[in-house]
């Protein structure tokens, strides 16, 4: 992947503010969101790419100090989405949409206070569906510990307002 694009990482900010308010939401999502994800590069080619880095907090731990298994899956529910993004435009995917699966793979533990980097893909966008593949890492070692397909389906009107999903 080519190195940071401040442009890209700049629309992605922008489209995040424009959806949530950091400041006074506190929905399950909003510390992940507000002080653990950490975007550090996006890129549209060869594919639209997105990487974030993030240190595993006790509050997304299990009793053993373990990254727990639904705090993998909201991160990657979070970061693929977030990928979608890098090609969002006016009539086409600027709502968030909703999944359709969301498929975790779990390959080894992540201990509390480890960094992670977690890379979300566009494999595939269409009008109304998009396919996402997500990988994340152990930073001190490099060792995948999750990956994650993802499906989506738009819940925009379409390009000229036509049409829409009907959910």
């Amino acid at each position: 992947m080519s190195s940071a694009s401040p442009a890209l990482l700049e629309r992605l900010r922008t489209r995040l503010t424009s959806l949530y308010d950091l400041s006074t939401y506190n929905g399950y999502e909003a510390a992940l969101l507000r002080t653990h994800l950490a975007f550090t590069s996006a890129s549209l080619t060869p594919t639209p790419t997105l990487t974030c880095t993030l240190t595993v907090a006790p509050s997304l731990c299990n009793p053993a100090h373990n990254m727990q298994g639904g705090a993998t899956a909201t991160i990657f529910d979070i970061v693929t989405t977030m990928a979608v993004w890098l090609v969002a435009e006016e009539g086409f995917w600027m709502v968030p949409g909703v999944s359709r699966d969301l498929h975790v793979v779990y390959l080894d533990a992540v201990k509390e206070g480890q960094e992670v980097e977690i890379s979300a893909e566009v494999v595939k966008i269409g009008r109304r569906l998009c396919q996402l593949r997500g990988v994340m890492r152990r930073r001190s070692d490099g060792v995948v510990v999750a990956t994650c397909e993802h499906g989506k389906v738009s819940l925009d009107r379409g390009r000229g307002g036509e049409g829409g999903a009907k959910l």
